[in-house]
């Protein structure tokens, strides 16, 4: 049997998974990160500076305090994933999934055959606890990303994917594909409706296939409404975003804010 997946465990059992975003591809920011009492880190290999030799690294930063490991992939790149997967992710995040065959793409890459297209060459994995055979020391949470309005329309086919974990919503890109600024301060009433309902279906077709439904948020407030929506795989912020901000609130104080 394989290791326990501290992600899947969570899920499994109704329990909500909160993370935040690693963009500073860097072990001590890694580290502040996971020991800050969330339960996940997502190093980011698509919008922030991670590239595959950094992974290893910050994957053992993010698990000596404590948290799991996850990133997310440049995108529909098997060789990526198991890259990932060898250097000891928990998770693996592949954007803009638009069809359930694209799911099922993804999932094939995070497994070993017979079922799946995985290659069996683990780095860290292998000296990890667990079993040291062909099977997984620990099968990885999948988790899916819709940002456009196809996989909107695919949602149900996407969710019922076999392998597929959850689906975490990139808010800003689905309101580009729903024809809105991606600034949801600067949206229209009936904007914000639209692009609330595209947020409901997806949490209710995960509900119905019991998978979990994630949504991407930087700060802590909005995070806590979608938690209480029901969404069970939440960022609370970003490394960056949470220096710049708290750069501009020093200054403000200093009264040097530009």
């Amino acid at each position: 049997m394989p290791a326990p997946n501290p992600l899947l465990d969570r899920w499994h059992s109704g329990g909500t998974v909160l993370a935040t975003w690693l963009q500073i591809p860097d072990p001590v920011v890694a580290e502040m990160l996971a020991g800050s009492g969330v339960d996940a880190v997502v190093v980011d290999q698509q919008h922030g500076g991670a590239t595959t030799r950094d992974l290893v690294g910050l994957f053992m930063a993010i698990e000596g305090r404590g948290a799991a490991p996850i990133t997310r992939v440049p995108g529909h790149d098997g060789a990526a994933i198991g890259r990932s997967l060898d250097a000891g992710a928990l998770g693996i995040i592949v954007p803009m999934v638009d069809t359930p065959e694209e799911a099922a793409a993804a999932a094939a890459w995070c497994r070993h055959g017979p079922s799946g297209r995985r290659s069996y060459g683990p780095r860290r994995p292998a000296a990890l606890p667990g079993p040291s055979d062909h099977a997984d020391p620990v099968r990885p949470a999948l988790i899916l990303q819709i940002e456009t309005t196809t996989a909107l329309r695919n949602a149900d086919a996407i969710a019922a994917t076999p392998g597929v974990d959850a689906l975490l919503v990139g808010p800003m890109d689905l309101a580009l594909s729903l024809g809105m600024t991606a600034d949801a301060s600067a949206r229209s009433d009936e904007d914000r409706r639209r692009h609330d309902q595209a947020l409901e279906h997806v949490r209710s077709v995960c509900v119905a296939h019991g998978i979990a439904a994630g949504m991407y948020c930087t700060e802590g407030a909005t995070a806590r409404g979608y938690v209480e929506r029901g969404f069970r795989f939440v960022s609370a912020a970003t490394d960056a975003a949470l220096l710049a901000a708290g750069l501009r609130r020093e200054l403000q104080a200093l009264g040097l804010a530009r």
